[in-house]
């Protein structure tokens, strides 16, 4: 009897210790977003991964394959707002990387506020435009302010909407001179990041195929064409940020953090967000350079494969939660299609607004009604209206006879139309606008259009394609499985939240999937 009541008390005492282990946090949350990742992609090149990188978190982590974000217009800083906060832009704030300030009619950056100065950057930014909180914001709030916040992307919107409000190192590479930057919002550069400065000056870069061209798929072409690409610090930053060479740089500068910080020492969960780039070097599209597009897939494979093997020799895997999520669009430039006969073209949003502003003056009388355009929304002089004595409402309601008798232009969004019960169309555009920031009107285009801000240049474009993208989540306290239904990107922020056992940011409300 005494022995079989010694067994049920060490069952029971096994039983404690396992549950308590399952309910204590990761030491490390390792947010990577990588932009322009795709689903289709990331298991097509899979014959060029090794065994520690891609092939090992999709084996072990829990997949969702099918992500996508329920809102249009999406871009790099939309996306990771909503993968931060768990909201969409209609709560968050951030409806894309820029927007048309409606009292200086300039446009300007989500992240810019002149409040604050740079640091390696004569640019001012901070995150006072996000509107919601962060996970990274509540693992912070949650730690009483102990927990360590750092957050590294090549692009100023990634980093310090992945870094959130109460970070407390955010680093980005700025375009003028390559040195990686920060802003006064987050007190004192740090010292590890100064010394890495140091070296920028004199770094050269080279990005070559990493294994033989015969190793990589043709698609379609008889020989894949190698490329060899060089740069030094200062030169051409903006397409170096396009580059695997970019990525590794990425990597170097996190291996330098978890070099010389406390991150991971303690029981406190501590977060490290790292953006890397996924999409093809200057935009260019798949076909005209796809050996680049799955090199850089290759490389990435390797740059987690070693992030995840300094992290098993620092702090330990098994301390350790990570997910992996991507922007959930491609960016793409140049050939519209046309010459192989396709529906396309290009909608001038400058010749819009003359157009239309001549179009309101025929109706109503001679006036300036829309004061600006930015991508495909349009921004209507309110003051004007109201000092005429018009019903903005139906002077808008007019711009939509005009509007959709556009070539390219499918339909055609109000802030009128967004209350009340909404279809699925509708919701997926209202979940896209804010009133902040958005236009009054906003266009949807036919499939192949796309939209020049300029008619002098076609450097502003805006063409993103939505891809589904996959949502990987591996570590400490995750079972393998594959949720193959479609999941939403807000998903994430929910996911985190019950492994790093806090509550969600504010208004994510998205119910989790099991």
């Amino acid at each position: 009897m005494r022995i079989k009541s010694l067994l049920i008390a060490l069952c029971c005492c096994a039983t404690i210790a396992q549950s308590q282990d399952k309910l204590s946090s990761p030491k490390l949350y390792l947010n990577i977003v990588v932009d322009q990742l795709r689903t289709d992609f990331l298991y097509e090149f899979s014959s060029l991964y090794g065994d520690g990188g891609f092939k090992r978190i999709l084996s072990e982590g829990r997949v969702y394959p099918n992500s996508y974000y329920a809102f249009e217009n999406i871009d790099r800083a939309s996306a990771i707002a909503t993968l931060s906060t768990g909201t969409n832009p209609y709560v968050n704030g951030i409806v894309g990387e820029r927007w048309l300030d409606r009292n200086t009619l300039r446009t300007v950056s989500c992240v810019e506020d002149r409040k604050y100065k740079g640091l390696y950057s004569i640019s001012p930014f901070a995150p006072t435009r996000l509107k919601a909180i962060t996970i990274t914001d509540e693992i912070k709030r949650s730690s009483r302010g102990k927990a360590l916040v750092c957050s590294i992307a090549s692009e100023e919107d990634a980093a310090i909407l992945l870094g959130g409000h109460a970070a407390d190192a955010v680093l980005w590479k700025n375009n003028s001179a390559g040195y990686w930057s920060s802003s006064t919002y987050y007190g004192l550069y740090p010292q590890w990041a100064a010394d890495c400065n140091k070296n920028i000056q004199g770094r050269s870069a080279k990005w070559e195929p990493l294994f033989d061209t015969n190793k990589y798929d043709n698609f379609g072409e008889e020989a894949p064409k190698p490329f060899s690409y060089s740069y030094d610090g200062r030169n051409r930053v903006k397409e170096y940020k396009t580059t695997a060479c970019m990525n590794d740089e990425v990597l170097e500068l996190a291996l330098s953090y978890l070099g010389n910080s406390e991150v991971g020492k303690d029981d406190i969960a501590d977060c490290l967000s790292l953006t890397f780039y996924a999409g093809n070097i200057n935009g260019l599209p798949m076909e005209e350079r796809p050996l680049e597009v799955q090199d850089i897939y290759a490389r990435l494979d390797r740059n987690i494969a070693s992030l995840l093997a300094e992290l098993d020799k620092r702090i330990g895997l098994e301390n350790v939660v990570l997910s992996l999520s991507s922007t959930g669009y491609v960016m793409e430039s140049g050939d519209d299609g046309s010459k192989y006969r396709l529906p396309s073209g290009t909608i001038y949003m400058e010749r819009v607004l003359a157009l239309l502003n001549v179009y309101l003056s025929a109706i109503f009388g001679k006036a300036d009604y829309v004061d600006g355009v930015h991508a495909a929304q349009l921004y209507f002089n309110s003051k004007l209206i109201e000092k005429m004595k018009l019903d903005k409402k139906e002077v808008i309601s007019r711009s939509i006879e005009f509007l959709k008798s556009l070539d390219g232009v499918e339909d055609v969004f109000t802030i009128y139309n967004l209350g009340g019960t909404l279809s699925p169309e509708l919701q997926y555009a209202k979940n896209g606008y804010n009133s902040s920031c958005s236009g009054d009107v906003w266009l949807r285009l036919l499939p192949g259009w796309k939209i020049a801000e300029s008619s002098l240049s076609e450097t502003n474009e805006v063409y993103r394609t939505p891809v589904m993208f996959p949502i990987i989540i591996y570590g400490k306290g995750v079972e393998h499985k594959v949720v193959d239904e479609m999941t939403p990107a807000n998903i994430l922020a929910a996911e985190m939240a019950r492994l790093l056992h806090i509550r969600r940011p504010n208004d994510n409300c998205l119910r989790i999937f099991r």
